[in-house]
Order: structure tokens, then C-alpha cells, then sequence
């Protein structure tokens, strides 16, 4: 199990995703409009996660007029189009982050502070790939999270 950084998933090809996103458009017959790659143009230069309200926020403060219905709807299609993906650390409010041309990665999340560590592990993977063989599924992906306490809420010595 390694922890994954910054540099590891945030090496996205901006014109590589405005086309997988235009292509995506296409093929479901949505039109490609200025405010959607305004939307795609500010969640590309999210470093963290993000919900809704910080995408609008973000747009306003660059003096974008989008509506906040338009990022409503827009960022669900960019989870499917897999350049975002949509995770939920509580029970309020989804939040979003960056997963195009990223290295497969899972979160751990203390209930007491809300810390989110983020670990990559080829045995989770092998376990996905071989459930989904199993089961006769193409797996393209996988959200795993485990929640608990981190050792400063727990109180627990960390592992050396």
C-alpha cells in the first residue's frame, strides 16, 4: 500500500480531456457550449476535491457567467465521461475530484476530523478484477473507502 501525491494524479493532458469530453458530448448528442468548457477549463485546475458551490464560486470569481444549474448538470457529465469522479465523504453533499489519466487510488476517513488519506493498492485491484471475473463483469473502476479514526483522534501510536 502506497500513499499517492499530488504529482501522481494530477498530470492531465488539458486538450487530451476537452476532446475526450467534446467526444463524449457527441456521441449522447449534447452540444458542446462555452460554459461546459468554461466548467471542464475550472475543475481541471482543482489540486483537491471540490464540491459544486466551489465550481460556481470559482467561475464567478473569474467572471464566467454560468449557471449554477448548468454546473449541476455538468459535472455528473463529466464523471461519466471519466475525467471526474464523484466520491462522498459524508452523508451532505458530493464532492468531486480529478481521475482522468490518474493512478487508481482509495481514501481512508477519519469520522471525528474528517482527515482523508489516500492510499493506492495493487490488492485492492487484483481483488476488484477478480470479483468482476467472477461475476462475468467488465470492471472500468472502483471507489473503496474505509472509515474509522485516524491515530490523532483514535489516540493510537502510528505504525512505524
Amino acid at each position: 500500500m502506497t500513499p499517492v501525491t499530488k504529482a501522481r494524479r494530477h498530470t492531465i493532458d488539458v486538450q487530451q480531456a476537452r476532446d475526450a469530453f467534446r467526444r463524449h458530448l457527441a456521441e449522447r448528442r449534447i452540444r458542446w457550449t462555452a460554459p461546459r468548457q468554461r466548467i471542464l477549463d475550472v475543475v481541471l485546475g482543482f489540486d483537491a476535491y471540490f464540491d459544486a458551490e466551489q465550481v460556481s464560486f470559482a467561475l464567478r470569481r473569474e467572471d464566467h457567467r454560468v449557471a449554477k444549474a448548468t454546473v449541476y448538470r455538468t459535472l455528473p457529465l463529466l464523471v461519466d465521461c471519466g475525467i471526474l469522479k464523484q466520491v462522498r465523504f459524508d452523508v451532505k453533499q458530493a464532492h468531486y475530484g480529478l481521475c482522468f489519466g490518474e493512478i487508481p487510488h482509495d481514501h481512508m476517513v477519519c469520522r471525528q476530523c474528517g482527515r482523508i488519506v489516500e492510499f493506492a493498492s495493487d490488492t485492492v485491484i487484483r481483488l476488484r478484477d477478480r470479483l468482476a471475473r467472477l461475476h462475468r463483469f467488465q470492471a472500468v473502476g472502483h471507489r473503496f473507502q474505509v472509515s474509522g479514526y485516524c491515530a490523532d483522534c483514535f489516540g493510537a501510536p502510528t505504525p512505524a
